[in-house]
C-alpha cells in the first residue's frame, strides 16, 4: 500500500502549480475550484445522472470510485474532447465510458485542450517508476 499512496502523493505534489493557477481563477470568476458537472454544462441533462462527479479546476474531470473492490467504474464525459490522465487517451465526450480502476488510479479525465500542460502531472518518470513496482 505504500507505494500507491506514494504515487498519489507525488501526482498531488505535481497538481500544486494547477491548483494554484485555478485558486487564482476561482477568487478572480468566482467560480468554485470543485464543482460539479452540471456547473459547466447546465444544459446537458446527463450530468444530473452523474452527481458524484466532479470539475477540479477548469480542466480536469475526477470520478471517484465508491465501491470497495471495484475493478471498472463507468465515468460521463461531457461534450467535448478529454484524456485519460493516466493513460494518456483521448475521448469523444457526450458519454458515458468505462474505465478500469485499479487501487492507484481514481479516474480523472483532462479537457483534450490542456493536456499538453498537465500531462506531466500525471505522466512523469517518478510516477512511472512507482508505477511499475506497484503490485497488481
Amino acid at each position: 500500500m505504500i507505494p500507491v499512496f506514494k504515487r498519489l502523493i507525488e501526482v498531488r505534489e505535481r497538481l500544486v502549480p494547477y491548483l494554484a493557477e485555478q485558486a487564482r481563477r476561482t477568487i478572480a470568476t468566482s467560480a468554485p475550484l470543485m464543482r460539479a458537472l452540471y456547473f459547466d454544462h447546465p444544459h446537458d441533462e446527463n450530468v444530473w445522472a452523474h452527481p458524484l462527479q466532479w470539475m477540479l479546476g477548469d480542466d480536469l474531470l475526477v470520478a471517484p470510485v465508491l465501491e470497495a473492490g471495484a475493478t471498472d467504474w463507468l465515468v460521463y464525459l461531457p461534450a467535448g474532447d478529454w484524456v485519460d490522465a493516466w493513460t494518456g487517451e483521448t475521448l469523444a465526450g457526450g458519454r458515458t465510458v468505462s474505465r478500469p480502476v485499479p487501487l492507484d488510479e481514481i479516474p480523472v479525465y483532462c479537457r483534450a485542450a490542456s493536456w499538453a500542460s498537465l500531462r506531466a502531472v500525471f505522466t512523469s518518470r517518478e510516477t512511472a517508476v512507482v508505477r511499475a513496482k506497484t503490485p497488481e
